[in-house]
């Protein structure tokens, strides 16, 4: 169950040293949880990055007293021969936000990439309603990947339902572990169980982390015991993510920043898509504009 969420798991991997864009990022979105991370304690956010980056972003990236920031290597937590490493980046980030975290024993955490700002206020209970977290969910049938899913994790596939959606979201340690221990055989790791399927649907996205998560809780019975329902997230007062705030693209840029500053931004969080490549000040100052 959540007792609390004060812990977050940010999986990054420098794709272009030069520019350093995604550090850059990573950095802005820690600026953004100090000005609103609201809580006694330090807001404790974990970086996973291949091991070639992990010494450039421990020192380079800023640092706040309210938010506690760790960077460990991928090879902390994968062998050397680890079928991890035969995955694409894609594929790596969703295992890292399931298996670290599993290894780690997580309590409730949330799931961030780099693309992600924080825009209000929060502190370790805002995302708790009767021990249950108010995570972010969507119809099942938005998505291919949902069908696949069930096929990889056993269960029955239905159109009508819902499940997690998308970074940034709120998971559990518990149920990461319970996913993992579905998808290992008595020979065959985890790890190589995925990359497996991903070999026999070379041209489909045959899993996410999300829909193993939600598939493997579903068939447990466990979802509902961690997670609000998906009806009483989507209506709830409070929001962890603002879709109309995001901006996917320069167009939505433009039209967003003649918004007041100030303005609310419908949830807590939201994404400036890095493909957009709106210069990283204008984002700054578009993502520290609201108040909380």
């Amino acid at each position: 169950m959540f007792s609390e969420i004060r812990q977050g798991i940010l999986p990054l991997a420098l794709r272009n040293i030069k520019r350093l864009g995604d550090l850059e990022r990573a950095g802005l979105l820690i600026e953004s949880l100090a000005k609103h991370w609201r809580d006694s304690k330090p807001f404790e956010l974990l970086i996973i990055a291949p091991d070639r980056d992990a010494d450039l972003l421990r020192s380079n990236l800023p640092r706040f007293p309210n938010i506690e920031v760790t960077v460990r290597r991928e090879g902390d937590f994968f062998p050397a021969f680890s079928s991890f490493y035969w995955m694409t980046g894609w594929y790596r980030q969703q295992i890292v936000k399931l298996h670290v975290p599993a290894v780690l024993g997580f309590g409730g955490f949330f799931t961030l990439d780099s693309d992600v700002c924080c825009v209000g206020n929060f502190d370790s209970r805002t995302f708790v309603q009767y021990d249950r977290a108010l995570s972010r969910w969507e119809p099942k049938q938005h998505h291919d990947w949902w069908q696949s899913a069930a096929e990889v994790i056993g269960i029955p596939y239905d159109t009508r339902s819902h499940g997690l959606s998308v970074t940034p979201n709120i998971l559990h340690g518990d149920l990461a572990r319970q996913t993992l221990e579905r998808l290992r055989g008595p020979r065959m790791s985890a790890m190589t169980s995925l990359l497996l399927w991903k070999a026999r649907k070379p041209l489909q996205v045959p899993w996410t982390e999300y829909s193993l998560y939600t598939s493997t809780a579903e068939i447990n019975g466990t979802l509902y015991d961690y997670h609000a329902e998906w009806d009483t997230c989507y209506t709830s007062d409070v929001q962890l993510f603002s879709e109309r705030s995001c901006v996917w693209g320069a167009d939505d840029f433009e039209r967003l920043v003649r918004l007041p500053n100030g303005t609310d931004p419908g949830g807590k969080f939201i994404i400036v898509q890095s493909h957009a490549r709106i210069p990283l000040q204008q984002v700054r100052d578009y993502c520290l504009s609201f108040v909380g």
